[in-house]
C-alpha cells in the first residue's frame, strides 16, 4: 500500500451548533476535527467522525469530493481542501449512497454547474424520501438543491485526474443505491456504507437495503481488492480485505444466531433477552449500533416486523 501521510487539522475556529446528539454522532455540539490522509496519486480520505467519510481526487482536471458529509461540517472540509488544492470549492460531487451524512453537503459545494453524480436510486429515493423506521425517524425533507443531477449505472467509468473509476451498483444492499468507486490504477475503493471498518453496519431496510445483499455487496469489494488495496470505509479507519472478510464473518454468524431463535418462535424482545450476539459486543459495538439494535436490524429483515 502506498504510504499515506496522516494531518489532523484542528480548525478551532468551527464550531457545531446543532441539536443534541442523533445517529453516527452527526449533531454533536463540538469542534469539527478533520483527519486528512494522503493515498497517493492525488487521493485524500477526508474524516470527521461525525458523518460518512470523504475522497478528494486533486489533479489536472479539478477536484471531485466523494460523499459531502452533514451542512454543519462543509467549513471543515473545505478548508481540508484547501490544504491540498489552496481553494476551497470543487468542481464536482459524487454520492455513494442516500443518507444525510453523504449527501447534506453537497448544496454547500455546488458551485454553478457543479454536477452532483449517483445511481438514479439516489435522485429516486431523496425526491420520495421514506422514514427510517429502524431508528424511529420520519422522511426527511430534502430541498432540490441536495439532489444529485447526474445519474450512473452499474458499471459506469469515469476518467477524472488520470484516473480509470470504476462504478458499481450494490442492489439491495445498504440501501438500493449503493455504489462502489474503484480507482483502478491507484488501487484505491471508496467503498461507501458497504463498509463500516471494525464496527456494526447499518443496513436500511425501509430504503431498499437487505443483509443478504450488504454481504453481497462486500463480497464485491473483495472481488476488486488485493492484500494492497486502500478501501475508504463509510465510517471508521480506512480498511484492507481483512477488514472486510472480518465483517462478513461476523454479519453471516451473526445472522444465524438470530435466525434461529425467531425460528424457535421467540419474539424480538425475547432475542434480546437471550442477547445472542455478546460474543461480538466489546469488538463491534459503537455510540450508532450495538448488539442490541444489530438484532433489531437482523430480525426485521428475517420478519419484516419491529416489535
Amino acid at each position: 500500500m502506498k504510504d499515506r501521510i496522516g494531518l489532523l487539522i484542528a480548525l478551532l475556529s468551527v464550531l457545531i451548533f446543532e441539536p443534541a446528539a442523533q445517529a453516527h454522532n452527526h449533531d454533536i455540539e463540538r469542534e469539527a476535527l478533520v483527519t486528512l490522509s494522503e493515498l497517493g496519486s492525488g487521493l485524500y480520505e477526508l474524516r470527521t467522525d461525525q458523518s460518512g467519510n470523504s475522497l478528494i481526487s486533486h489533479g489536472k482536471d479539478g477536484t471531485l469530493i466523494i460523499d459531502t458529509q452533514m451542512e454543519h461540517l462543509v467549513p471543515a472540509l473545505k478548508a481540508a481542501i484547501a490544504e491540498i488544492t489552496n481553494k476551497s470549492t470543487v468542481d464536482m460531487i459524487l454520492n455513494t449512497h442516500l443518507h444525510r451524512d453523504h449527501v447534506r453537503g453537497n448544496a454547500q459545494f455546488r458551485g454553478q454547474g457543479v454536477p452532483v453524480i449517483a445511481h438514479p436510486n439516489v435522485h429516486k429515493y431523496l425526491v420520495s424520501p421514506r422514514a427510517i423506521n429502524l431508528l424511529g425517524r420520519d422522511a426527511p425533507e430534502i430541498s432540490e438543491e441536495y439532489l444529485p443531477n447526474i445519474g450512473v449505472a452499474d458499471g459506469s467509468v469515469l476518467y477524472v485526474n488520470d484516473h480509470t473509476i470504476h462504478l458499481y451498483h450494490a442492489p439491495n444492499a445498504h440501501t438500493d443505491g449503493d455504489l462502489i468507486v474503484h480507482f483502478v490504477e491507484a488501487n484505491v475503493i471508496h467503498a461507501g456504507d458497504l463498509m463500516f471498518s471494525r464496527r456494526y453496519p447499518l443496513i436500511d431496510l425501509d430504503n431498499g437495503g437487505s443483509v443478504e445483499g450488504y454481504i453481497a455487496g462486500m463480497k464485491s469489494i473483495l472481488e476488486l481488492a488485493n492484500s494492497e488495496t486502500a478501501i475508504v470505509a463509510g465510517h471508521g479507519p480506512l480498511s484492507s480485505v481483512e477488514d472486510v472478510e472480518a465483517s462478513i464473518a461476523m454479519i453471516g454468524e451473526a445472522y444465524s444466531l438470530v435466525k434461529q431463535l425467531e425460528e424457535e418462535g421467540l419474539s424480538l424482545e425475547e432475542i434480546k433477552e437471550r442477547n445472542p450476539l455478546s460474543k461480538f459486543s466489546q469488538k463491534w459495538n459503537w455510540a450508532f449500533i450495538d448488539s442490541s439494535r444489530m438484532t433489531t436490524i437482523l430480525y426485521y429483515d428475517l420478519t419484516g416486523k419491529l416489535e
